[in-house]
């Protein structure tokens, strides 16, 4: 149960950043102003789901790893303090200054500066995060049982 509550809770955390680098792009290109107050707004919201499922799955997976040293699961804790770091120290901070500056009608060089910023910490995170996802289907066999239960049935045909 808790490995399954760490896959969803680290993959729900992916999703949402995803969407939130995915709408800030789309709506810095092609939307209105008014796109933009309202896409910040939606993320500043999100954020009541994003950081309970990061703490959720960052927290299952330290109990997840407890006593164990591979090596991949070590990288997968650095890149989870990472992205942890880049979240509270860099993302949430710019996601409400932004909300904050676009519900003002400020999209002048602080805005652009802050949303550039905001776009390089999730790219980062997403990366990160997806790396981890990678990870931890390594480190629980899916792959491999995915692969084993493909060859017997290709075996079967």
């Amino acid at each position: 149960m808790k490995a399954r509550v760490h896959a969803v809770a680290g993959i729900l955390a992916l999703t949402l950043i995803s969407l939130f680098f995915t709408a800030s792009v789309t709506v810095e290109l092609v939307g209105t102003e008014r796109a933009v107050s309202i896409v910040k707004t939606s993320i500043v919201v999100a954020l009541f789901v994003l950081v309970p499922s990061m703490m959720a799955a960052g927290g299952t997976g330290r109990s997840l790893a407890q006593g164990r040293t591979a090596p991949m699961l070590r990288r997968k804790q650095r890149r989870t303090a990472v992205a942890g770091a880049i979240g509270l120290a860099v993302l949430v901070p710019c996601a409400i200054t932004l909300q904050s500056l676009a519900a003002k009608g400020d999209f002048g060089t602080p805005f652009v500066v802050l949303q550039a910023v905001e776009l390089v910490g999730g790219a980062v995170n997403i990366t990160l995060l997806g790396l981890n996802a990678r990870d931890g289907r390594l480190l629980s066999g899916a792959t491999r049982r995915r692969r084993r239960e493909a060859a017997a049935t290709t075996a079967r045909l």
